[in-house]
């Protein structure tokens, strides 16, 4: 990765919770093989939070939606090669200044499940600065900063 052309966005996982939706599915729907019937099931995993880095964004609020999805559809169809997006001052919530979404290989769900609920304390996210919008070209998780970075240092003057 060049680092001159992307942002690390470096945030505290203040709460998550891993809801579940089930309704009707809709007439209108495609008939898809992985639809059961008349039920549709629809989950992901949302994460409220507070931007560390960069220093700019420090302290606001972001809320990241992690949709699973088998690792074929990820990129399936699409030119664009990203993991997910990033959307500074949603509409929809005035509380936030961000949201993003983010695609997860559903084969790391029960793993990502577990670690968001007993290690996990970060998520970074490297934002494609050359993107028209905010691609995230990377993300992942961890329980302390990447890379040993020390949050309470001072900024470096570039």
């Amino acid at each position: 990765m060049d680092p001159m052309s992307e942002t690390l966005f470096l945030v505290e996982i203040q709460s998550w919770d891993w809801p579940l939706h089930v309704g009707v599915t809709p007439r209108s729907a495609v008939a898809d093989p992985g639809l059961e019937g008349d039920l549709m099931c629809v989950q992901n995993v949302t994460i409220e939070g507070r931007v560390l880095e960069p220093e700019e964004h420090r302290s606001k609020l972001i809320d990241l939606r992690v949709y699973p999805f088998p690792r074929d559809i990820i990129f399936a169809g699409r030119e664009e090669r990203h993991v997910g997006s990033l959307y500074k001052d949603p509409p929809a919530r005035k509380d936030l200044s961000f949201t993003a979404n983010l695609f997860l290989p559903a084969d790391t769900l029960q793993s990502a499940i577990f670690c968001l609920g007993s290690v996990w304390r970060r998520v970074h996210l490297w934002v494609d600065d050359g993107a028209e919008r905010s691609a995230v070209i990377e993300f992942g998780f961890s329980a302390n900063a990447p890379n040993g970075r020390d949050l309470n240092a001072a900024p470096e003057n570039g």
